[in-house]
């Protein structure tokens, strides 16, 4: 029999389910700190969460913060998840904790959509150790004292696209990872990099629009057999796409323009393809492509014209191959190669160096190959090579100031 303490309880356990659940869909979040193990639609927003704001508890749900705001007091984590797979978080806005999302060792499959993270501490959204095909799409992170997006320590075969990353320090961070696509993101005022690859390998950087990095756009540093496509760069403060220590990478179809330092830099790197990149669209960098103390490079069908100073340079590197790249227009040499005696054995065969502020091809050091080149209407010498390099012939120049207009190799016109 049914006393009426009984249904009184039963009454006030009703109360309470309402406020916990939307009727025919899912578990709302009670409070800071909960852990969530059902399908769960957020109804209130979550203020001053002294701790972690939620924290997933199961596989195969999904949190959706109807556009409310988790709120923390800059410690903890926004939405933790601690190896659960298969989760969708989405819809809402996730400030002032120390990291907005955090997915955590053996994460796998989960969805980061839709949300807006801004003003946390260390990351908006980081994947560690996240085992794979993990997503970060189509969210809005800005305002980070850190790192926007990171993707650290063996975080492989993840997916970060279509994000609006902005006003963060480091815009998207990979540490250590393998394997990961950064794709169709906008990064924008970042103070230090747009977008860096430190350690790890076989991650491909594609179709990235990057505005404004403060301490360079892209950089990649002590990695290996990355793919850096399709991108387009604009006002960095320092280089545009830089490689440091790094070798075997792909860096080609890029636009850069407007580098405070060289469009694309090479830096102790060996063995890269820079291939069909155009150094100006919309303005010129401090200097197009260089390379310093890097050998056995490919660097090919390269547009690298209207720079502030040489179009293509190479110092202390040796061993590179120069082929069919366009050096016009530059305020200095359109190609100009130096170094120390026997670092050499450069070639740089097919391209043209034309209407150069000073010689379109200027060669500083002994033992390289010059062949088949055409340098017009240069400031200087069509071409100047020191005694000791290699005449490989078919080299063509006319209309430079210098009434020679060879000097070293056979021209004709």
């Amino acid at each position: 029999m049914r006393t009426p303490l009984r249904t009184a309880a039963a009454a006030a356990i009703l109360v309470v389910m309402a406020t916990v659940f939307i009727p025919g869909v899912a578990q709302a979040a009670p409070n800071c700190g909960a852990v969530v193990t059902t399908n769960t639609t957020v109804t209130a927003n979550l203020t001053d969460c002294p701790g972690d704001g939620l924290i997933i508890g199961a596989h195969n749900i999904t949190l959706n913060l109807n556009g409310r705001t988790i709120d923390g007091v800059g410690l903890g984590v926004g939405v933790r998840n601690n190896g659960f797979d298969n989760v969708t978080i989405r819809n809402g806005t996730i400030t002032g904790f120390d990291h907005g999302v955090a997915l955590n060792p053996g994460t796998v499959g989960n969805l980061v959509t839709a949300l807006v993270v801004r003003d946390n501490e260390v990351a908006g959204i980081q994947l560690s150790n996240a085992d794979s095909n993990n997503r970060v799409i189509s969210n809005t992170v800005e305002l980070q004292s850190q790192r926007g997006i990171a993707i650290l320590g063996d975080s492989n075969s993840n997916v970060v696209r279509s994000n609006t990353v902005r006003n963060n320090s480091d815009g998207i961070y990979v540490e250590n990872s393998l394997s990961n696509l950064v794709e169709l993101n906008n990064v924008s005022a970042s103070s230090d990099r747009s977008v860096e690859i430190l350690g790890g390998r076989s991650n491909t950087l594609r179709q990235n629009t990057i505005n404004t990095g403060g301490d360079g756009a892209i950089g990649l540093t002590s990695t290996t057999l990355n793919v850096v496509d399709n991108n387009t760069v604009t006002a960095s403060g320092d280089a545009g796409i830089e490689l440091t220590t790094a070798p075997s990478n792909q860096v080609i179809n890029n636009r850069v323009s407007g580098s405070s330092d060289s469009g694309i830099m090479l830096t102790s790197s060996n063995g890269n393809t820079v291939r069909s990149n155009n150094l100006n669209v919309s303005g010129p960098n401090a200097a197009g492509i260089e390379l310093v103390s890097s050998n056995s490079n490919t660097v090919q069908t390269n547009a690298a014209n209207s720079q502030l100073s040489y179009g293509i340079e190479l110092h202390n590197s040796a061993s590179n191959r120069l082929l069919s790249n366009t050096a016009n227009s530059n305020n200095s040499a359109g190609i100009y190669v130096s170094g120390s005696a026997g670092v050499a054995a450069n070639l740089l065969e097919a391209n043209t160096a034309s209407s150069n502020e000073g010689d379109g091809i200027h060669v500083a050091n002994a033992g390289n190959t010059l062949r088949r080149n055409i340098t017009r209407l240069n400031g200087g010498w069509g071409i100047y090579a020191v005694a000791g390099t290699t005449d490989g012939g078919g080299n063509r120049a006319s209309g430079n100031d210098e009434a020679a207009q060879c000097f070293g190799v056979v021209c004709t016109a």
